[in-house]
C-alpha cells in the first residue's frame, strides 16, 4: 500500500509485468492493481485497500480462532486435572468445575470457534475474488462459481436442520 521509495528494480519489473499482462488481456477494461485511481502512484487503488482489508481480517480471524481454541483446551485440561480424594469429594469438585464452565459460557466460546474459522474463510475468498476481478474476468467467473457453490452448500446444510427435524446436518451455528 506504500510506494517504493527506493526506486528498486522490483518496481520496474512490476511495471513491466503489468504492461505485459495488459497487452495479453487486451479485451479487459479493468485498471491493474498497481495503478492508482487518479494516476498518482502514491495513492493505492481502492481495490488494493479492500484486498488488504479482507485478507488481513481473514488472517486475524483465523489466528484468533486458533488462540481461543488453545485457551479453551487449557481450561478443559484444568477441569479434568488435579482430582484426588474420596469419590464424593471428587464428584463435588467436578460438579463445581462444571457449574463454573457453564456459568462463564465456555460452551458458547467453543461453539464460536467454527464460526470464526468460517468467517475467516469467507473473508479470504472475498479478497481472492476481488483480486481476480482486477486481474482477469474469466478466472474470476470460474472461481466465483466455485465460491458460490461452497457458500450455497454451507447455507443449505446450516439452514436445513431448521426446516427438517430429522436432518443430520445439525451444527452449533
Amino acid at each position: 500500500l506504500q510506494p517504493d521509495s527506493s526506486g528498486s528494480a522490483t518496481a520496474t519489473l512490476a511495471a513491466q509485468l503489468n504492461v505485459l499482462l495488459s497487452l495479453q488481456s487486451n479485451n479487459s477494461t479493468q485498471v491493474p492493481l498497481s495503478q492508482a485511481d487518479n494516476g498518482n502512484p502514491s495513492i493505492p487503488l481502492s481495490a488494493a485497500v479492500w484486498l488488504n482489508i479482507l485478507w488481513f481480517s481473514s488472517l486475524v480471524t483465523s489466528l484468533s480462532s486458533a488462540s481461543i481454541g488453545i485457551l479453551v483446551k487449557q481450561w478443559l485440561q484444568e477441569y479434568s486435572g488435579g482430582l484426588s480424594g474420596t469419590s464424593r469429594q471428587i464428584a463435588r469438585l467436578r460438579q463445581r468445575r462444571l457449574n463454573s464452565l457453564i456459568k462463564w459460557g465456555v460452551g458458547t466460546i467453543v461453539a464460536l470457534l467454527p464460526v470464526l474459522l468460517q468467517t475467516a474463510l469467507y473473508l479470504f475468498l472475498a479478497g481472492l475474488l476481488l483480486l481476480l476481478w482486477n486481474l482477469h474476468h474469466a478466472v474470476f467467473i470460474v472461481d466465483l462459481v466455485l465460491v458460490g457453490a461452497l457458500f450455497l452448500f454451507s447455507a443449505i446444510v446450516t439452514l436445513l436442520p431448521v426446516v427438517a427435524n430429522t436432518c443430520c446436518y445439525i451444527s452449533p451455528q
